[in-house]
C-alpha cells in the first residue's frame, strides 16, 4: 500500500459520521493542517445570517500576491453536497455568487462572450457513466441548449461548440461480443447560437477505429443499455485556421479535425501519434486527459490526468502524478515539444475531471476536478496559489468535486435584486448582503425617525467598507423608527437599498422567542408531571385489580362530557350564523 492511501483510509474510518460544519471565522484564522486532516468535517461550509446559502469553507493552503484578481467559478457536486451548485468566489475565497436550482448536476460553469457581451453559462442535466444529457444556460439570455456536460464553447463566430454522445449498434466481435454490439459514440457540433442552426458535425466512429482505444471493455457492449464508450470526447475547440481541436480522453489523444471534410488532420498522442516528441516522451505521454485548449503561438493546453481508476482500484498499483501541460507544435516539420509542466503540488493523480487555464496574465490555473480544489501557477510552473474545498486527506473518495474551475477577470454582477438584511434588535447590529454583487464598495445604514414608512427621508449613520459576502454593522443609539441598508460603490455611487427595516422589531420575532420558550417548557412539565401521576395512579390501580372499573368509570364521563362540549359547540355555531 502506499502511504497516501493508508492516511485516507485511517481518515475516511475517522470521519465516517459526518458533522456538517458552519464556523463563522475568517479563513485567516484557521490551521490549515487541520482543515485538510478532515477535523472541521468532510464538507466545511460557511452559513450566514442574511441569507440561506451555504457555500464551502475554502482552505487557502498556499496564498501569493501574484495570483491573478479576479472571480474563480466552480461547479460543485459530489456525496457530501447536499445541493449542486454553481459558486463564484472572488481571490479570498469569499462567496460572490451561488445558485443550487439546477438539480443534481451542475457543470462547466465558466463566463463567456457573445456578441460583445459576458455571460455567465453553466450545464445542468443528468450523468450517465461519464457523459450526460442536459440544458446549457446563459444567464442574462433566455437561450437554453440541450446537450452533453463536457463542452460548451462560444467562439468569436457567435457560434457554440457542444459535445454529445449517440448510442448506436457495430460490430464488436474483435472484443468477445457476440453479433452486434453497442457503442457510445462521441460527436461534436458547432451550432449558430441565435438561429440554432447545425453548421458543423462531426462523430468518432466514423474517422477512429473502436481497437485503438486504451479503455477496457469489461461488460460492457453488449446492450444499448450498457455501450461501450471507447472514446469519450471531452473538450473541443476551434484553431487560428478555422478547424477543430478535440481531446479523446480514451484514446489518450488529440486530434485536429478538418472543418471542409471533417477529416483527421493529425493527432498528437494515443496509438497514432503523428508528431516526434522533442522532449523525451514528455509531450506525447499524456493519459485519460481533458480540457485541450488552443493558446497562442502554435501551443494547446492539456490538463494531464495520468489516470483513470479510482482508489479502491488502484491501492495496490500506486498513483501517477496528474498535471498540467503546455506543448508547442511544429505542424511543417511534425515535432511538438513540452514548453512547461505544471505538477500537481501534492504529488496525487485525479482519476477523473480536470482544466487547465492559462490566465490573461500569463498564470496559469489548474482545476483538480474530482479532487476538491484549484492552484495557480506562475508562467513557469512556481505554484502561487493552492486552495481545498474538502480536506486533502479524502480526495481521493470524490466527497466532493468540481468538473472544471475556471478565473474570470472582468466579469459585472449586478443583481435585479435588493440587499438581504438581518436585524435581530437584541443583538445591537445588523448583518447585510447581495448575492451576486460584485461592485459593492461599502455599506452605508440610514436611518428616519417617522411615523409611516412612506416617503421617507433617511439620513446615513453608519458607513463601513464591505467585508467579505455578509458584512456585520453597528446599530447606532438613538430616536429613530425605521433603518435600511444602502450599498455603493467606490466612487459614492448608490447601486441599491435594502427592504425598510422597523429599528425594534428588526427581521426576526425576537420579542416572542423567550416567551415561547417558557411557554413551551411549562406545559411540556405540566404534561410529564400529569402522565407520571397517571402512571402511578394506573399501577396501583392494576396491583389492586381494579383498573378495568376505573377505565369503564372514567370512559363514560369522558363521553358525557364530549357530548355536552359538542352540544355547547353546535348552539354557539347557530348564534353565530343567525344573530
Amino acid at each position: 500500500f502506499t502511504c497516501r492511501w493508508l492516511l485516507d483510509l485511517a481518515a475516511l474510518s475517522l470521519f465516517l459520521v459526518h458533522a456538517e460544519s458552519s464556523h463563522d471565522v475568517s479563513s485567516s484564522s484557521w490551521d490549515a493542517t487541520l482543515y485538510d486532516w478532515g477535523l472541521l468535517g468532510r464538507y466545511p461550509q460557511q452559513s450566514f445570517k442574511s441569507s440561506s446559502l451555504r457555500p464551502p469553507y475554502m482552505n487557502t493552503v498556499q496564498w501569493d500576491e501574484q495570483c491573478a484578481q479576479g472571480y474563480t467559478l466552480l461547479s460543485l457536486r459530489g456525496t457530501m453536497v447536499p445541493n449542486p451548485a454553481g459558486v463564484m468566489l472572488d481571490e479570498h475565497g469569499d462567496l460572490i455568487w451561488m445558485d443550487e436550482s439546477f438539480g443534481p448536476y451542475v457543470m462547466n460553469l465558466k463566463v463567456q462572450e457573445y456578441q460583445g457581451e459576458q455571460y455567465i453559462t453553466l450545464w445542468s442535466g443528468n450523468i450517465d457513466s461519464g457523459s450526460g444529457l442536459g440544458t446549457y444556460y446563459m444567464f442574462s439570455a433566455s437561450n437554453t441548449l440541450e446537450n452533453d456536460f463536457h463542452e460548451f464553447t462560444i467562439t468569436t463566430d457567435n457560434t457554440a461548440l457542444l459535445t454529445s454522445y449517440d448510442t448506436i449498434s457495430v460490430d464488436l466481435t474483435s472484443f468477445g461480443v457476440q453479433g452486434r454490439g453497442w457503442i457510445y459514440d462521441s460527436l461534436f457540433r458547432e451550432m449558430d447560437i441565435e438561429t440554432g442552426e447545425i453548421v458543423f458535425e462531426w462523430r468518432a466512429s466514423d474517422h477512429f477505429a473502436i481497437n485503438d482505444t486504451f479503455y477496457p471493455i469489461g461488460s460492457a457492449g453488449q446492450s444499448p443499455e450498457a455501450p461501450f464508450d471507447f472514446f469519450h470526447i471531452n473538450s473541443v475547440d476551434k484553431d487560428s485556421d478555422g478547424n477543430y481541436i478535440i481531446s479523446s480522453r480514451f484514446m489518450h489523444s488529440i486530434a485536429c479535425i478538418s472543418a471542409d471534410t471533417g477529416a483527421i488532420l493529425w493527432t498528437l498522442g494515443g496509438r497514432n501519434n503523428n508528431f516526434t516528441d522533442l522532449s523525451g516522451g514528455r509531450a506525447t505521454d499524456f493519459a485519460w486527459q481533458h480540457h485541450a485548449s488552443v493558446q497562442a503561438n502554435d501551443q494547446i493546453s492539456i490538463f494531464d490526468n495520468a489516470n483513470y481508476k479510482k482508489w479502491h482500484e488502484k491501492l495496490l498499483e500506486g498513483s501517477e502524478i496528474s498535471r498540467g501541460m503546455l506543448v508547442r507544435l511544429d505542424k511543417e516539420n511534425m515535432t511538438v515539444e513540452l514548453v512547461q509542466e505544471f505538477m500537481n503540488p501534492g504529488s496525487r493523480g485525479t482519476p477523473q475531471q480536470g482544466s487547465m487555464q492559462v490566465l490573461d496574465s500569463g498564470n496559469v490555473l489548474l482545476g483538480w476536478g474530482y479532487h476538491a480544489g484549484y492552484t495557480e501557477y506562475s508562467p513557469d510552473g512556481e505554484v502561487l496559489c493552492d486552495t481545498h474545498i474538502n480536506p486533502a486527506m479524502l480526495f481521493s473518495f470524490g466527497f466532493v468535486h468540481s468538473y472544471r474551475a475556471f478565473r474570470a477577470s472582468t466579469w459585472i454582477g449586478r443583481p435585479n435584486t435588493q440587499p438581504d438584511v438581518y436585524l435581530n434588535p437584541a443583538n445591537g447590529y445588523a448583518l447585510v448582503s447581495w448575492m451576486g454583487a460584485t461592485e459593492v464598495s461599502h455599506w452605508i445604514l440610514q436611518t428616519v425617525n417617522a411615523t409611516s414608512a412612506d416617503e421617507l427621508n433617511f439620513i446615513d449613520a453608519v458607513k463601513v467598507e464591505k467585508d467579505g459576502f455578509e458584512t456585520q454593522i453597528e446599530v447606532p443609539d438613538g430616536d429613530y423608527e425605521y433603518l435600511r441598508i444602502v450599498a455603493v460603490d467606490k466612487t459614492g455611487g448608490v447601486l441599491a437599498s435594502s427592504k425598510i427595516v422597523t429599528a425594534d422589531r428588526g427581521t426576526v420575532s425576537s420579542s416572542g422567542n423567550w416567551k415561547f420558550t417558557i411557554v413551551s417548557v411549562m406545559l411540556w412539565t405540566m404534561c410529564f408531571v400529569a402522565g407520571w401521576s397517571y402512571h402511578k395512579k394506573l399501577r396501583l390501580l392494576i396491583a389492586k385489580g381494579q383498573h378495568k372499573v376505573e377505565f369503564t368509570s372514567w370512559l363514560q364521563q369522558w363521553r358525557e362530557g364530549r357530548r355536552s362540549s359538542t352540544a355547547k359547540s353546535e348552539e354557539e355555531e347557530e348564534r353565530l350564523y343567525t344573530g
